[in-house]
């Protein structure tokens, strides 16, 4: 079995949409992609179980987390 989540956020500028990206870039491979549009980043990721994807989710998410708090500082 395999899970697949796509993750789309959301920013109010492309300077924070790049920072973010460029932050969690290093972190993702080789469990998850990212793309950047504009000031959306899609995130997408695989599994072979639900368990392993919460943990990869969860590892992200508090990644962009800081990577958006340490952004929002630095204003």
């Amino acid at each position: 079995m395999a899970v697949e989540t796509t993750i789309e956020l959301d920013y109010g500028s492309e300077a924070e949409a790049v920072a973010v990206l460029g932050a969690i870039s290093p972190d993702n491979a080789p469990y998850a992609e990212a793309e950047r549009s504009g000031t959306m980043i899609t995130i997408r990721a695989r599994s072979s179980t639900a368990g392993q994807m919460l943990h990869t989710m969860e590892d992200l998410l508090a990644c962009v987390k800081v990577a958006e708090d340490t952004f929002r500082a630095a204003q």
